[in-house]
């Protein structure tokens, strides 16, 4: 099995879109407005809420919604990758069925197999961080279980302030925003996978949709009509607002 020169430095121009993407989104949320950085000021925001006022069914529901939506991609991604193993199995037959196309570019079996290969370990990674996030959200319930009493029946008795403040919302915050980070690192993943998809037409497209995906991935995280909105509804904070990425 060889691949061509334009498959090797497509795979390698993958690469660099992905890292490069992540190393350049960690370091521009420190600087500059980005949907990471303000959403962290909000969850701030909220856990001093919670710190004043204890938590209420309200929120206890949110928490559980945000575990739900982690669950669900996690739940995808298994049969996403049942599904990659079994068409590894049928690499031939998709190899006639591909040749027979006149758009495609002709390539060997063995390189369709290396291809379903990268999107299985796409999908892989993309598991492992859904799952990390499920984790992350877990000992956020247990954290705030052991801080906050019920609203309803503990907001006033004596022992109330004596827990809360003992805790750090701040390191609180950065727990949740922890969980939140991780599930954004499985979505980025199933962008790039889309991108992959491509690979199997031919390098040229290969190439250029892991450019454009970078872009509508910058473009949402930094220039949205969403994060925009965002920064207009946010209170005044402190100067310590950047997540910790």
């Amino acid at each position: 099995m060889e691949l061509s020169t334009l498959d090797l430095l497509c795979f390698f121009w993958f690469l660099t879109c992905w890292v490069g993407y992540a190393v350049f989104a960690r370091q521009a949320a420190k600087k500059t407005n980005s949907l990471s950085s303000v959403l962290y000021s909000f969850r701030k925001e909220w856990v001093q809420k919670l710190c004043d006022n204890g938590i209420s069914e309200v929120d206890a529901e949110l928490l559980a919604s945000l575990e739900k939506q982690v669950s669900f991609f996690a739940s995808t991604s298994l049969l996403i990758l049942a599904s990659l193993v079994t068409v590894l199995s049928t690499a031939s037959e998709i190899f006639m069925n591909i040749s027979s196309l006149s758009f495609v570019a002709v390539v060997s079996v063995e390189v369709i197999q290396l291809k379903l290969l990268l999107l299985i370990l796409i999908f892989t990674y993309g598991f492992f961080t859904f799952t990390w996030a499920i984790r992350q959200y877990g000992f956020c319930f247990i954290l705030f279980g052991s801080s906050f009493h019920s609203v309803k029946y503990y907001k006033e008795a004596k022992d109330y302030r004596a827990v809360t403040d003992q805790r750090n919302p701040k390191a609180m915050a950065k727990v949740l925003d922890r969980a939140a980070h991780s599930y954004n690192y499985g979505l980025r993943a199933y962008y790039f996978a889309l991108a992959a998809l491509t690979w199997f037409i031919n390098g040229y497209l290969f190439a250029f949709a892991c450019a454009v995906t970078v872009y509508v991935l910058y473009h949402r995280e930094f220039k949205s009509s969403t994060l925009m909105a965002l920064v207009d509804s946010r209170m005044p904070t402190d100067p310590d607002s950047s997540p910790p990425i």
